[in-house]
């Protein structure tokens, strides 16, 4: 079982990725979000609705699921045609972070008034592997930490240009 330390650590590195977008990309040009960088197979703007995506149709409701239910299903999510079945290209970013912060602050919440226990209740993977909702928000926050670097490196290559 996680100790409150390891709790209130966990929300707090999750409570990073909202800061992180609005400050560095709320104002930022249509062109800006949707020029295709050179070392990234994605724009800025498919890491916007990506994430927010993410946050409501895998990480989140994975761990919402195991929350609510015993031992559900969580069945493979492939995200690979989101950007095209989902029209990234077209859409708004700030919508983008606005939809992310908000589903972002209600999982803090949600996870914040959780009780220790809580963290252990499992969800099934397809391999039938056991994963619990500590486990699953470590995912989420490594997948924060992947995508932060890498649209960090995205804003470096248009600070040179």
């Amino acid at each position: 079982m996680p100790s409150t330390q390891q709790q209130r650590y966990l929300i707090n590195q999750l409570s990073e990725m909202p800061v992180f977008l609005e400050k560095a990309f709320l104002g930022f040009s249509l062109e800006r979000l949707t020029r295709k960088p050179e070392n990234d197979r994605s724009p800025l703007l498919e890491h916007l609705w990506h994430l927010r995506d993410c946050e409501s149709d895998l990480y989140g409701l994975r761990i919402d699921r195991v929350f609510k239910e015993i031992r559900p299903y969580l069945a493979p999510v492939n995200v690979s045609g989101w950007p095209i079945e989902r029209g990234y290209h077209l859409r708004d970013g700030e919508q983008a972070i606005r939809e992310f912060s908000a589903l972002r602050l209600a999982l803090i919440e949600r996870l914040g008034e959780a009780d220790l226990t809580s963290f252990e209740r499992v969800g099934v993977r397809q391999d039938q592997s056991e994963v619990n909702i500590f486990d699953l928000a470590e995912h989420l926050a490594d997948h924060d930490r992947d995508h932060r670097w890498r649209m960090s490196a995205i804003l470096r290559e248009y600070m040179d240009q």
